[in-house]
């Protein structure tokens, strides 16, 4: 092995006595040794499996511009998929130049990974939370511009992202919710658990490389993954893993990475959502509680929603801890970009004449600061 390159095996797969599938792939480079990055998907869904070296190549490019290091890649990839990786790596080597280098990667079978049976056929990512659910909403319930609607089938559940790999319970109950919610809109839910987000600690970056790669591993069945936006087009941040600039370019001629409801507000979404019961009073936003399953009540992201929610005139889902409670907020430690996040939300509640009293006392806490 040469000492200036990076190095990608996919292993074979592994059946488990439960019928699982189990996907790896070895890298080994100069810097880091060798790391194994794996996913499983339940064996109803093993047909749906690639065996194209694509979504591990997308899987590993933050950690191959990290590296800094040229990559060969030990079997079949798309030239198509490199091609776009390319310029994914000029951004992100722009975007963050102290962090990542433009690497070439290069594949010792470079072959265009064959089309999926109906590539217009689509999966989408779903957690449960309101971007999500507004992407599978939009598109099911022709909410979306006809020509930007996408035939979904079904959502996927990660187990490894939001959820611990040590939460197997929690994963069960979520997906329990999930698979309720989706079947509502006549949508099938896929679970697959995968290393991914232990392999990449920078998951601000990283978490569009673990989702994509997700996705794109069903590719013998679908032929776009779609992606829910956090931010709409007036306040998109970057860099940001997942943004409407880069993530279409985790694509190949077979596979499509969408990138969808940036052109949403966050508001918009809740006021679709609402009338959607099974979306609506399941909705989990929060990474911050003890078992992942479920809202904590207290953390920024969970209270940025119950007050959007309450400025706005709408109910607080159910899935939510009731009332709020503002002197459970730690304001301590929370970022500056929440902090004027909490204080927009507060002037908009003044203005909307909401009285709760979490409106006073987040006032109190936050301008006198």
């Amino acid at each position: 092995m040469s000492n200036r390159k990076s190095h990608l095996w996919l292993e074979e797969p592994i059946v488990g006595v439960d019928g699982s599938l189990t996907i790896s792939t070895v890298v080994e480079s100069p810097q880091s040794g060798i790391t194994n990055l794996w996913y499983r998907i339940p064996g109803k869904y093993a047909a749906f499996v690639t065996d194209s070296c694509d979504p591990l190549v997308v899987a590993n490019v933050f950690n191959f511009m990290k590296l800094g290091f040229d990559c060969l890649v030990h079997g079949r990839v798309s030239p198509s998929l490199l091609r776009n990786l390319t310029e994914f790596q000029a951004a992100w080597s722009c975007w963050r130049p102290g962090l990542y280098k433009q690497v070439d990667i290069v594949g010792s079978d470079e072959v265009e990974t064959a089309q999926a049976d109906d590539p217009e056929l689509a999966v989408a990512a779903f957690t449960g939370g309101a971007d999500s659910c507004y992407t599978i909403l939009s598109h099911k319930k022709g909410l979306c511009p006809r020509r930007w609607q996408r035939n979904l089938e079904a959502g996927l559940l990660i187990h490894g992202f939001d959820i611990p790999l040590e939460q197997g319970d929690a994963f069960e109950r979520a997906a329990q919710k999930a698979r309720e919610t989706l079947a509502s809109v006549g949508m099938e839910l896929i679970t697959m658990s995968t290393n991914h987000m232990t392999l990449n600690p920078d998951w601000e970056d990283t978490h569009i490389a673990g989702v994509a790669s997700c996705l794109m591993l069903l590719n013998r069945r679908y032929g776009q993954g779609l992606i829910a936006s956090g931010l709409d087009y007036n306040t998109l941040k970057t860099p940001w893993g997942s943004n409407p600039i880069t993530d279409y370019l985790c694509s190949s001629n077979s596979f499509k990475i969408v990138h969808d409801g940036a052109a949403v507000t966050r508001v918009q979404k809740f006021k679709q959502i609402a009338k959607w019961e099974e979306g609506f009073s399941k909705l989990r936003v929060c990474f911050s509680a003890n078992t992942r399953d479920e809202n904590c009540g207290i953390c920024s992201k969970c209270v940025f929603t119950i007050m959007a929610l309450r400025i706005h005139g709408m109910e607080v889902p159910e899935s939510f801890p009731q009332p709020l409670d503002a002197m459970a907020i730690n304001l301590e430690t929370k970022s500056a970009e929440d902090i004027i996040g909490f204080k927009k939300l507060i002037t908009s509640a003044r203005k909307a004449n909401l009285m709760d009293p979490w409106v006073n006392v987040l006032s109190q806490r936050l301008f006198d600061r």
